[in-house]
């Protein structure tokens, strides 16, 4: 059955909060939201943050190219938030929450704090799916000892990860209602209505839908010409590997050419003897050799 991939214009249309176009937008250009969001979903109280920055990315002197955070936020304590809408499964969360971490204190770092006064920072992963395995609705991780694990390093990072599809399970209200309308059901709260309604504002704003999708057409060209290389490439090794099966063949026959060559040469020479030998008739030869009369004949008459 052939497969028809949607239009930019028709990807737009199905666009919902749990997507990481609409959700940047929607928690970058309304700060208060995303406040709420963060109390939520860590259950701190936040007096005020700076202005959410979507897609940012942080650039340190030992790395040439950025990493791009959803939403990097601090709050008036100083305190680092990244959220982080993850749709897809992968097996690499918990090394790039450890990458995410070390690039925010080295932010940090240069923007005037010493080592010894980092202040707290969070990684916060809004998963679709559950992604350690365990059925839990949310992990929370922080550096304990081995020998106590009631004795915690206390060195501020903190990464967490839900599991959106266990709504039912979480442990708020609030948090029940936010995954739930983020797994595409209804909104069912103030918080989510007021979601709703900002996606829908986001979604009718014609700038950004043509942003959408110019990125979704930019997205298509390079996944397109990454295919190509991988194409080529995939291509040029299946090259190599049938040379090599085709020298493995061709070396394999020419190693059965020079044995039986060989067995030939052998046989050859036993008739020989036998004709220098008298040992039997042509015909005697011809039998016992395999060889053809007529060879046994060509060879006595070179002999003689």
């Amino acid at each position: 059955m052939q497969r028809h991939e949607l239009t930019p214009a028709q990807k737009w249309e199905r666009l919902t909060l749990a997507d990481n176009f609409i959700f940047c937008k929607v928690l970058e250009d309304n700060p208060e939201v995303c406040k709420h969001l963060i109390e939520i979903l860590l259950n701190l109280k936040i007096d005020r943050i700076e202005k959410p920055a979507a897609e940012k990315s942080l650039k340190t002197d030992f790395i040439s190219h950025g990493i791009r955070f959803d939403v990097y936020v601090k709050d008036g304590n100083g305190r680092s938030f990244d959220i982080e809408i993850q749709t897809t499964h992968s097996t690499s969360l918990a090394k790039r929450a450890r990458y995410y971490q070390g690039l925010m204190d080295v932010d940090n770092v240069q923007h005037g704090t010493g080592y010894d006064v980092l202040n707290e920072s969070y990684v916060v992963f809004l998963c679709m799916g559950d992604a350690f395995g365990k059925g839990f609705p949310v992990y929370t991780f922080r550096y304990r000892a081995d020998e106590d694990n009631d004795f915690l390093m206390d060195d501020g990072t903190v990464n967490v990860f839900f599991n959106a599809k266990k709504y039912d399970t979480m442990k708020s209200e609030e948090l029940r209602a936010f995954f739930k309308y983020l797994c595409g059901k209804e909104p069912s709260s103030g918080f989510t209505d007021r979601l709703s309604a900002l996606v829908e504002r986001v979604k009718t704003n014609a700038q950004w839908r043509h942003r959408f999708m110019t990125w979704e057409q930019e997205m298509a060209i390079q996944s397109n010409e990454k295919a190509k290389e991988l194409a080529k490439e995939l291509a040029q090794d299946m090259a190599q590997e049938l040379a090599q099966d085709m020298a493995q063949e061709i070396a394999q026959d020419m190693a059965q050419e020079i044995a039986q060559d060989m067995t030939n040469q052998k046989v050859i020479e036993t008739a020989q003897k036998m004709l220098k030998e008298k040992i039997g008739t042509p015909e005697q030869i011809s039998i016992v050799t395999s060889i053809p009369l007529e060879k046994i004949l060509e060879l006595k008459k070179k002999m003689q």
